[in-house]
């Protein structure tokens, strides 16, 4: 059985598509097989792994006939890709007087049989439909955050939908799995008061790995590859991570 992990936050540019893509590259360089899912109307995972494929995600919230295996394409022979595209934008609209709207990926994953270890939901900065759907289908969620006080503020709307669906019962099983920094600059002064604060507010929460801010991942992107694809000596944070996720799980 996968485990199903989005990856979050309401706040856009934090870095929540690289942590996707390079969590799971870790993950595949352990020979896990991974699921990305690309929940987000942007595609940026569909564009950076440049997946082509008959059906997306858009064609699995909107037809009923679509299933999960219709829509997945290989980026590499461990992780998989379910790809988007710009036409998911409108999704929200569409989606609204549908009934169970925000379980209809929960519903057709559990008709879904996989063989994948890990599935990683990246989602759009916007808490409506779509991400709700995420969060139904997930066991655990991976906040991320950049060094702004508007991500920290961020985190507190996320945590309030995650209590009203433990409240409703949509997915009253839902986790925390841990609160990552990321693109957190090293040299600052402003970064060290900042991370001060976070470390007191979020306490054990915190993933203890930090990402900092590297023109390689930007690069790896670029090239449609993991950082573990491109620079070994930056992807071993995401080793770090890695390890952390498996320890919390």
């Amino acid at each position: 059985m996968a485990t199903v992990i989005s990856i979050i936050n309401v706040k856009g540019g934090v870095g929540k598509t690289t942590t996707a893509i390079n969590l799971a590259g870790e993950m595949a360089k352990k020979k896990k097989k991974v699921l990305l899912i690309d929940n987000d109307s942007q595609s940026n995972i569909t564009q950076i792994l440049n997946i082509n494929c008959e059906f997306n995600l858009y064609d699995l919230y909107t037809n009923n006939k679509v299933g999960f295996e219709d829509c997945i394409e290989s980026h590499n022979p461990y992780i998989y890709v379910l790809s988007n595209t710009i036409d998911s934008a409108i999704l929200e609209s569409m989606l609204t007087n549908k009934m169970n709207r925000e379980s209809i990926l929960k519903n057709k994953f559990l008709k879904f049989n996989n063989d994948f270890d890990f599935i990683i939901i990246d989602n759009s900065p916007f808490l409506g439909i779509t991400v709700q759907n995420s969060l139904v289908m997930s066991d655990y969620f991976i906040e991320v955050i950049d060094n702004s006080t508007s991500a920290l503020q961020g985190l507190n709307m996320v945590n309030k939908v995650v209590e009203e669906m433990n409240e409703s019962g949509l997915n009253p099983n839902l986790k925390l799995l841990g609160i990552l920094r990321n693109r957190f600059e090293r040299r600052t002064v402003f970064n060290k008061q900042f991370d001060e604060v976070v470390q007191e507010e979020l306490k054990g929460n915190l993933f203890q790995t930090i990402v900092y801010s590297s023109v390689k991942y930007k690069e790896a992107a670029a090239l449609h590859r993991t950082i573990q694809e491109y620079d070994v000596e930056r992807s071993k944070v995401y080793s770090a991570l890695y390890k952390e996720v498996l320890a919390r799980l």
